[in-house]
């Protein structure tokens, strides 16, 4: 049995609560709905410079000093920047939930920032860029979404650039913070073991004296056609489709996530057993579904040799106009449908898992659904919803990006002839 409860501060500040009964722990954050999509082209990368910013010293604290603090009591504390939200969480025992989130309050309301610490750390993002640029699984998938949303935030990447980097400065880093800060825009949410008077105590203290404004909403998504290449000396080549999906929030994004399990989902999935298995053309190869608030994709990633990328390609399209027109099996569709369910319900096992679940169905629906909502929903998405979603996938822009040796490049040829 677990307990629910959304309590809305009278600054509209949300807060999530989900006890675990069972547990020492407490998982939870402070999530903003701010990410790179609010982010003016000449300050791309800001938003993760901000994150990385939140451990140079905040409060009454200086940067070991906080470190300290956190470890003293055996928590840990971190934070994330995606295109839609910028996280701060924690993992504490039961009776420090209310000091951790205390010490999140002074990262985001006494920061600590000094031009030389914000030059040392444009650095640190620096190698961090780098050690993504190195990596061509990471780079094929920035190329992509360049190629997706060209000249949107959306299709910026999340680490920025040295020259937009060059921009920022303490000044410009208050102004952002300050023009994204409102308490509509704030969700904590929280799971495990915590007292809960004590920890809405101090979310209470902390957040509940945050002023409303206006809050700017970021420019639409504009999903265009289209591929990118980029030659590489390397041994693989580096494939990344992507098609039509469904936002977060919808009905739809179901059936989606059983056709990208169908379609790539693991060792039984048709991809593994067709490229890799009958034909050995790959060594990797998956499918996923991911949403945006106002846009989704189902996307297919796979490495291969330059000279197998072509085929890889066809096939790859091939199975998903087959299950455009047929759907799938009901084999297949019990086979995915337990393999939703149990993973959803493995995931439920972990605080931070919950913390976070409950933390989107905020941000998206206002409300908390029971998990008995959703596994219903699992359970009533039908092969002919799957279908839908492979026809609906086709019928929209595609996308391809690859990283690899020039022997490759033509197997996106096969990609835009369909």
């Amino acid at each position: 049995m677990t307990e629910t409860e959304l309590i809305r501060l009278p600054n509209g500040v949300r807060i999530a609560l989900e006890q675990m009964p069972g547990l020492s722990t407490a998982a939870f954050g402070v999530w903003q709905r701010v990410g790179a999509r609010w982010e003016p082209k000449h300050l791309n990368g800001i938003a993760h410079l901000f994150e990385h910013m939140a451990f140079k010293g905040a409060g009454a604290r200086d940067a070991r000093q906080f470190s300290e603090a956190i470890e003293a009591v055996g928590g840990s504390l971190n934070a994330a920047t995606g295109y839609e939200r910028t996280a701060y969480y924690a993992r504490t025992l039961a009776e420090h939930a209310p000091f951790a989130l205390d010490l999140i309050a002074d990262i985001l309301f006494e920061p600590h920032w000094k031009a030389d610490d914000l030059e040392k750390e444009k650095g640190v993002v620096a190698q961090e860029r780098g050690d993504a640029f190195d990596a061509p699984g990471d780079r094929v998938f920035e190329l992509h979404q360049a190629a997706l949303y060209p000249d949107q935030p959306l299709g910026r990447p999340i680490l920025g650039e040295e020259a937009t980097l060059a921009n920022v400065s303490v000044e410009t880093l208050h102004a952002f913070h300050a023009a994204h800060m409102s308490p509509e825009r704030v969700i904590i949410s929280i799971a495990g073991a915590f007292d809960r008077n004590a920890f809405v105590e101090a979310a209470e203290q902390r957040f509940g004296g945050l002023k409303s404004k206006p809050a700017d909403e970021p420019e639409a998504a504009r999903a265009t056609p289209g591929n990118v290449r980029e030659a590489r000396r390397i041994e693989q080549t580096h494939l990344a489709l992507s098609w039509k999906g469904a936002k977060a929030g919808v009905h739809e994004v179901f059936a989606l996530r059983f056709l990208a399990d169908v379609l790539g989902g693991g060792a039984s999935s048709r991809l593994f057993q067709e490229v890799r298995e009958e034909r050995g053309l790959v060594y990797t190869i998956d499918a996923a579904h991911e949403s945006l608030e106002d846009d989704g994709r189902l996307s297919v990633y796979a490495s291969c040799s330059a000279k197998n990328a072509g085929e890889v390609v066809k096939i790859v399209q091939g199975e998903l106009e087959a299950l455009a027109a047929h759907g799938p099996t009901q084999e297949e569709l019990v086979r995915v449908r337990t393999m939703a369910l149990a993973s959803m319900l493995m995931a439920l096992e972990a605080p931070s898992t919950r913390a976070d679940v409950r933390m989107r169905q905020v941000m998206l629906r206002d409300e908390l659904l029971p998990y008995e909502t959703i596994r219903q929903r699992y359970e009533e998405t039908t092969a002919e919803e799957v279908r839908a979603a492979a026809q609906l996938a086709l019928e929209g822009p595609k996308v391809a990006a690859l990283v690899g040796p020039k022997a490759g490049h033509g197997a996106l040829a096969g990609f835009e002839a369909h």
